[in-house]
């Protein structure tokens, strides 16, 4: 099996540091560059940065990319009633129902850091609009954690870093990693273990008759597939379709799924040498042909 490791900046110069800067600022072109957008994107955070080179308008000096700084967003514009507003607004798209952080990271225009610094908490926003939180924060289970990540590390193409769990494309906040496993190292720990062991799971039918003995369906024979297979045909094609070479580490729409390379529907096995990966308009474009 292979291995997984995390996909950070190994060379920690001041010179690699640089080059990481310049190569984000290219993907990201002509968009100006952000520490938000620096934090989504990078191999290296945006604390070594600033350590050391004393601030993020410097470190974009030193790049020779000045030209690139935004100054920081200022604080939300919106009244207390018009965030207000606009949770009421979300709670009508989702049919009544109380949003969660989730909602609000998907269909909030604000975004919920402007919640937070508010109100100090979504909770708290929530009773201001006078909308009762769900039970609390909502129970992920730790397979929902662990698909959200490998959303995020397909999405980067790297280990995502703690803060981008407050931004789409993740559904699953940091509050539910740092509470399930006490800090976000152990977390990705955790992760890497479940990716890279064996996936026992067997699925055990129930017999359509009495007379007719259980049937047990192996991994290979089921159309889902495992986050563990997943994972491995993800990083054996480099977080890249097989097709076209798009990735969404270097192109921002390009959503990345497995596929089966012999239909299952045809007979074809789920097993990592009859899975590759493809990009969304690979992969239906490839349908529509079959």
């Amino acid at each position: 099996m292979t291995n997984f490791e995390p996909r950070g900046l190994l060379d920690r110069s001041d010179k690699a540091i640089l080059d990481e800067v310049r190569r984000v600022a290219v993907l990201l072109a002509p968009q100006r560059l952000t520490v938000a957008q620096f934090d989504r994107h990078a191999k290296v955070g945006r604390t070594t940065l600033c350590r050391r080179f004393g601030s993020w308008r410097a470190a974009l000096e030193s790049a020779g990319l000045s030209h690139l700084y935004s100054p920081p967003a200022r604080t939300c514009s919106l009244s207390d009633e018009e965030l207000i507003a606009e949770l009421h607004r979300v709670t009508r798209t989702l049919e009544g129902r109380t949003p969660t952080r989730a909602d609000i990271l998907r269909y909030a225009t604000p975004g919920v850091s402007a919640y937070e610094r508010r109100f100090g908490s979504i909770g708290a926003a929530l009773r201001a609009a006078k909308l009762t939180p769900s039970g609390s924060a909502r129970r992920y289970t730790d397979e929902e954690c662990f698909e959200n990540l490998l959303s995020l590390w397909t999405h980067y193409g790297r280990q995502p870093h703690h803060g981008e769990l407050s931004h789409p494309p993740s559904i699953v906040g940091p509050k539910a990693y740092i509470c399930r496993w006490g800090t976000w190292r152990r977390a990705i720990a955790a992760f890497l273990a479940r990716v890279q062991s064996s996936d026992p799971q067997v699925v055990i039918l129930p017999p359509p008759e009495v007379l007719s003995p259980p049937m047990r369906l192996q991994p290979e024979d089921r159309r889902d597939i495992p986050l563990s297979l997943r994972y491995r045909v993800l990083k054996r094609d480099s977080f890249a379709c097989r097709l076209c070479g798009r990735s969404p580490a270097t192109s921002l729409d390009c959503e990345l799924h497995v596929d089966h390379i012999h239909p299952f529907s045809k007979g074809g096995k789920t097993t990592e040498s009859n899975l590759r990966a493809l990009c969304k308009e690979c992969n239906l474009g490839k349908g529509s042909t079959e």
